[in-house]
């Protein structure tokens, strides 16, 4: 990735960052969707200068973990300028700046992968508690009702796992009669790995902007501040 352009979240005392990271992210996946060159393939990266992992001592840190600072990332200027990106975020004009198009800096040292994290949420474990239990105690011979009770207590601390930053979204594959609105909500979480030489650079991100999850498939994004 040689280009590279910054878009500054503005909050205000009426509009706060989690709900301006929906409202930007939102429009920014459907314009992935729109230049997608195959199918669910995009040439365009996505990048979070400002990411920050929650650990358990700072869940109820009034920072949120995703900063303030969102880039995108094309092989070529054309690629980034085409988008034409103030026209999708225009209903937004008065939350976002947007900054011209770079060349990514020669003295780049780190990559990163930014990943999505699946999280099956408590409702559904809980649902499908019974059966995995019967699985898991009949293939290891274990007491069902044990298994059960771990079960039920892993599934508590689910929230203390999911730590990752994240952001609500509306999908876009539900039933397109459906207003923006009654579409379904679900959040993204997201996972960055740092490092110093990628294994591949195969160029190619989701429809989300990231990188898929296999080595084989995965991107990584030049890492630096400015």
């Amino acid at each position: 990735m040689k280009y590279y352009l910054d878009i500054t979240l503005l909050p205000d005392a009426e509009t706060n960052l989690g709900f301006l990271w929906h409202k930007v992210y939102q429009q920014i996946h459907i314009m992935l969707v729109e230049h997608k060159i195959s199918d669910k393939n995009s040439e365009i990266a996505l990048s979070f200068p400002k990411y920050r992992h929650l650990g358990s001592s700072d869940k109820d840190s009034k920072v949120f973990p995703l900063g303030n600072k969102l880039r995108m990332f094309a092989q070529t200027y054309e690629k980034l300028d085409g988008l034409k990106i103030a026209q999708w975020l225009n209903r937004l004009d008065d939350y976002v700046h947007i900054k011209a198009i770079k060349e990514v800096p020669n003295d780049v040292t780190e990559y990163a992968y930014f990943k999505r994290k699946n999280f099956k949420s408590p409702a559904k474990l809980i649902k499908e508690i019974d059966s995995r239990a019967a699985k898991i105690a009949a293939k290891n011979g274990f007491d069902l009702a044990k298994v059960k009770e771990r079960l039920m207590v892993s599934i508590t601390k689910l929230e203390e796992r999911s730590t990752l930053p994240y952001i609500n979204l509306r999908s876009l594959s539900s039933d397109k009669l459906l207003s923006a609105e009654d579409r379904k909500k679900f959040l993204l979480f997201i996972e960055c790995e740092i490092v110093t030489q990628p294994l591949n650079q195969i160029g190619l991100f989701t429809c989300h902007g990231l990188s898929r999850r296999s080595e084989e498939e995965q991107s990584a994004v030049p890492w630096f501040e400015g």
